[in-house]
């Protein structure tokens, strides 16, 4: 405790001596009493004490003093020790002094010269009772606020201020409040195999400095966190959707800020996906007298979460739901495009979802852009069923936007459905260098009713397969450049063109080149100079092949589009249409 002491101003000798003796006789040796006759004097007074680590918890003044008066010395003295309180005393005080030292020196009381002794001694006493009082009411604040600080961290101070209180303390179980609000749900792509490659003090390192980035961009846009699930972030925007959008978009920014530093091999770059939804949720306290937490209740909050997760199978770092886009304002420089409709489980009616790509790359951007309209032309096809047009749409995208991984998608999800319902028209693909060649099984596989594809050689027969994804190719082995024996090597490397069969045409007719091309993945080999009719039976039962084949991966996995109603009627379809064929072969 510090050492305590009491001013006394006067400048009369003999009031000082009698105050003083006066003071000792209230309040005993506990304060060191000090005087001085003047106001510069005082002022000096106190800087000595306040140097020597003395606490001044009271200050007496004459009023009517030479040179400084007491109210300006009161002032004066404030600026100093704002804290410790303040007692003008004379016997001719004018009113506009005492005003003045009320209200800018903590002016405690006036009294009156001569004093009562019973008068000094009661004001004296109860002023240095009110001056500890404050400081420990102080003491007891700051401690509060320390604590308050303290359960922030597990409890946001946003979640108190919605339920209306003021601290930890006066949260109960069952306060709750229904509320209109945007939930933002985080994760880290692949964490599972990111962790695995670390140990557990690594692992909490990581997750702490991704989540330490991640929440001031979240309180920056008026957001705050509602919990931790793992790695997963889930937040909360009380006050509209462009916050939870504008996070969002400052959330990717930052993450590849924060990929620049991880460009190691034990510190590898990674995604986050961010799905969006806005609605009314119940926020309130749930569990036990003993143990409760905060949370949110709502369906609004289960379709974030299931937002969230469909940014894996989109392949798309941030999705929103049409409820976040339409609380959106119009005058934000948002970029967007439609990305499906989804039924969610329990729920009749399907949801629209938007990509946001704002924080893509700028030549990402302006491909989406480019491609805009006729991407959400292909997907109202697709969604009205006509996916004949819907394929010749996103194909039209993936021209422009060959890495576009949501046309891609569809491109897939169309041809299965045709292919399902029997209506996809078999596409051969001729890889051959030799015009000859190519007119002569161009015009007998057209009128065959094959739909055809050409390349002359095999970087272009890469990117056609890749977008067009024909039923068959035929590929000659002797081509310049690249050969047909390492585009089959390419072929068979790349996950998207793997499946597609491929029939080798050469005059190599030897066994050493006839064992190459089937160990480079070939299906099937044909020795020029060819047979029209040899060419037309081979194609037919690789067509055959592979439709068995594709027919028995549908059943063994389901079909992956996420409007159940849509779905069912896909299917529903493709078994009558599976039930008519079988009639007609009996």
């Amino acid at each position: 405790m510090k050492n305590l002491a009491i001013i006394c101003v006067d400048d009369e000798r003999m009031i000082l001596d009698g105050l003083k003796s006066a003071l000792r006789h209230s309040i005993g040796e506990k304060y060191l009493i000090e005087v001085a006759e003047d106001g510069h004097e005082g002022l000096s007074l106190l800087d000595e004490l306040l140097e020597d680590g003395y606490e001044i918890p009271l200050i007496i003044a004459d009023y009517i003093m030479p040179g400084m008066k007491g109210d300006e010395l009161l002032i004066q003295m404030h600026l100093r020790v704002p804290k410790s309180l303040k007692i003008l005393l004379t016997g001719q005080a004018n009113l506009e002094g005492v005003i003045r030292a009320v209200n800018q020196a903590n002016l405690y009381r006036y009294i009156a010269k001569p004093w009562q002794p019973s008068d000094l001694d009661f004001t004296v006493n109860t002023a240095l009772q009110s001056y500890f009082q404050d400081q420990q009411l102080a003491q007891k604040t700051l401690e509060l606020e320390l604590l308050n600080k303290a359960y922030a961290r597990f409890v946001p101070t946003q979640f108190l201020k919605l339920l209306g209180k003021s601290n930890i303390q006066e949260i109960h179980l069952g306060s709750e409040i229904q509320q209109e609000m945007t939930v933002l749900f985080a994760d880290i792509r692949g964490f599972t195999s990111l962790s695995e490659k670390m140990s557990v003090q690594d692992n909490f390192r990581f997750i702490n400095a991704y989540l330490s980035r991640m929440q001031p961009v979240i309180n920056q846009h008026n957001g705050f966190i509602d919990k931790y699930i793992g790695d997963a972030i889930m937040a909360l925007f009380p006050h509209g959707a462009d916050d939870a959008l504008q996070a969002a978009i400052s959330m990717l920014h930052t993450l590849q800020d924060y990929n620049q530093t991880r460009q190691r091999p034990e510190r590898p770059p990674f995604q986050i996906g961010i799905g969006i939804n806005t609605g009314l949720l119940m926020l309130g306290t749930v569990g036990s007298k003993e143990r409760m937490e905060g949370t949110v209740i709502a369906d609004a909050v289960n379709l974030a979460a299931r937002i969230e997760q469909l940014t894996k199978t989109y392949e798309c770092d941030l999705l929103i739901s049409d409820a976040t886009r339409q609380q959106l304002s119009p005058e934000q420089p948002y970029l967007l495009r439609k990305v499906d409709q989804v039924t969610v489980k329990g729920k009749t009616q399907a949801v629209t979802l938007y990509e946001v790509f704002n924080a893509d790359p700028a030549p990402i951007i302006a491909l989406k852009q480019q491609t805009l309209t006729t991407f959400e032309t292909g997907l109202t096809c697709f969604h009205s069923e006509a996916f004949s047009e819907a394929l010749t749409y996103f194909k039209v995208v993936l021209q422009q936007h060959p890495q576009d991984t949501l046309a891609q998608r569809y491109v897939a999800h169309c041809q299965q459905v045709l292919e399902m319902m029997g209506t996809q028209i078999p596409t051969i693909l001729i890889v051959d260098d030799m015009p000859d060649n190519i007119r002569v099984l161009f015009v007998g596989l057209e009128e065959a009713g094959y739909a055809l594809l050409v390349a002359e050689e095999g970087e272009t027969a890469l990117q056609i397969a890749e977008v067009e994804q024909p039923t068959v190719i035929l590929l000659d082995v002797m081509m310049p450049g690249m050969d047909g024996m390492e585009t089959c090597q390419h072929l068979k490397a790349n996950p998207k063109t793997q499946h597609i069969p491929i029939i080798f045409m050469t005059a190599l007719n030897d066994m050493p080149n006839k064992l190459k091309a089937f160990q480079v993945g070939a299906a099937d080999y044909i020795t020029k100079p060819f047979q029209y009719e040899e060419v037309l039976a081979r194609v037919k039962t690789q067509i055959t092949v592979q439709r068995m084949y594709r027919h028995l991966t549908y059943r063994n996995k389901e079909l992956e589009i996420n409007n159940l109603h849509l779905k069912e009627k896909i299917q529903a379809q493709a078994q009558a249409n599976l039930s008519n064929a079988v009639c007609l072969m009996r």
